[in-house]
């Protein structure tokens, strides 16, 4: 029989090891969740960093969410202090119009002033279509709406077209590469007599090597200052205001200093241009230039682009004409070259003709647009979702009262929409622009 005092140290030792025992399943238990802890947080780095790049991030909770079936799920980042710094949205966007077209996305907006930190697609692929979007939206304040891509930037300043440009679509390229083996075009469309949409890339001698611009945004092709995508769409629509080449002011060196962030040479840009207007005038549409192009081929290397394997997915004949110059030199008398004939000068020797590319325009009324069922898309797209209404005429269209069911009063960003990737881009607007409902809605907001 144990005593008084072996009971009570039977009871000592028996207390001390629960408490020994329960401290240390506490202590296994907190070092395992901050194991887990600290595990997850790498995951959420590494997820989230390209969008918002913090130490940590909190998924947020909330019957608010249940009101947003597009966002998956969001995060709020903090810095290594612990002060929050953003948030990250994880979304499915679904274009209204097409509720089969969707993307996921996940973006990043700042905490203090709701200006976007960052964009991404899921899909490998539109996310390098959109990095110029990025690029343009990355400091912007939300949300975002389109601005009419004939509109002028300024509200103060018009300029007017060039004259005698027929509507359609026209373009035109380089006969020879540059040193990257790079095949500059520019592909510019004209609707009631105006310039309405430009284009300016570059496609490779090597068709494995993406365009110039896709190639540019991967790193794969660097120049100094902002990426060539986006100096490209920069000077596009800066053209797109200016409607003339010439008012695009280049100097002797071939750049420009009137356009923000334009650093790159635009005398191969303002040449194409020009040819593209000149070819507007004589109605020498793109489909006439790329089959003359192709005649001028097969007539000097006596094959088909085809037969040859010349021909890119885009339909494009990769090839440069530098070891035919004859083709395309002008000479003078004491055979030195004094200029480059254009695609539809070629061909127009091609037939026993001789004309002049410096043509004096006689001022024609422009004939209807030739339907196009592209354009015909993007235009059914361009609803109330948009901030866009259609009037009776193309003069006529202008901003409605909303976009994404937001007040236009409350657009703090416009942007221009893109030439060839309309429907990825608004998608993306959207995702901006649903984020910003909900953060409204989260923290109140009264605006």
């Amino acid at each position: 029989m144990m005593t008084h005092s072996q009971i009570k140290v039977f009871v000592t030792e028996a207390l001390l090891l629960a408490i020994v025992s329960a401290a240390l399943i506490i202590g296994g238990f907190l070092w395992s969740n901050e194991r887990a802890d600290k595990r997850l947080q790498r995951e959420y780095r590494q997820k989230f960093g390209t969008v918002l790049p913090a130490e940590s991030y909190t998924q947020l909770t909330g019957r608010v969410l249940n009101d947003f079936p597009e966002i998956n799920s969001v995060y709020r980042g903090y810095d290594k202090d612990g002060t929050p710094i953003g948030y990250v949205f994880d979304m499915t966007v679904v274009m209204p119009s097409d509720k089969s077209t969707k993307l996921d996305f996940r973006i990043g907006i700042d905490f203090e002033t709701s200006r976007v930190t960052g964009l991404m697609c899921e899909d490998p692929k539109i996310d390098r279509r959109l990095k110029y979007l990025e690029s343009t939206l990355k400091g912007k304040q939300i949300p975002v709406a389109f601005r009419r891509a004939d509109t002028t930037v300024s509200d103060n300043e018009t300029y007017a077209p060039v004259e005698g440009l027929k509507d359609g679509i026209y373009y035109a390229q380089r006969l020879i590469d540059d040193r990257s083996k790079f095949v500059d075009y520019v592909e510019m469309e004209v609707k009631g007599g105006k310039i309405t949409r430009v284009n300016w890339d570059a496609f490779n001698l090597d068709m494995t090597t993406e365009d110039r611009s896709y190639a540019s945004l991967s790193g794969a092709y660097e120049i100094s200052g902002l990426d060539w995508a986006v100096q490209s769409y920069n000077i596009c629509h800066a053209l797109l205001k200016l409607q003339d080449p010439d008012r695009l002011a280049m100097k002797s060196d071939g750049t420009t200093s009137i356009i923000d962030g334009v650093t790159c040479s635009i005398q191969c840009f303002v040449d194409l241009s020009k040819e593209c207007i000149n070819n507007s005038r004589e109605g020498y549409t793109k489909d006439k230039y790329l089959a003359a192009i192709n005649r001028i081929y097969t007539e000097t290397m006596g094959s088909t682009p085809d037969a040859d394997g010349v021909r890119n997915k885009a339909g494009y004949i990769a090839f440069s004409f530098e070891k035919t110059p004859e083709v395309y030199t002008i000479y003078d008398d004491s055979g030195s070259a004094r200029g480059f004939r254009t695609v539809r000068e070629i061909e127009a020797i091609m037939n026993g003709k001789s004309i002049s590319n410096r043509l004096t325009p006689t001022p024609t009324p422009s004939p209807e647009a030739t339907p196009d069922p592209q354009n015909d898309v993007r235009n059914a797209e361009k609803g109330a979702e948009d901030g866009y209404a259609k009037g009776s005429s193309e003069d006529e269209q202008t901003l409605t009262d909303s976009i994404d069911d937001l007040p236009m009063s409350e657009v703090a960003t416009y942007i221009y929409p893109p030439s060839d990737s309309y429907v990825e881009t608004r998608l993306a607007i959207r995702a901006f622009n649903t984020g910003y409902k909900f953060l409204k809605a989260y923290l109140n907001w009264r605006v």
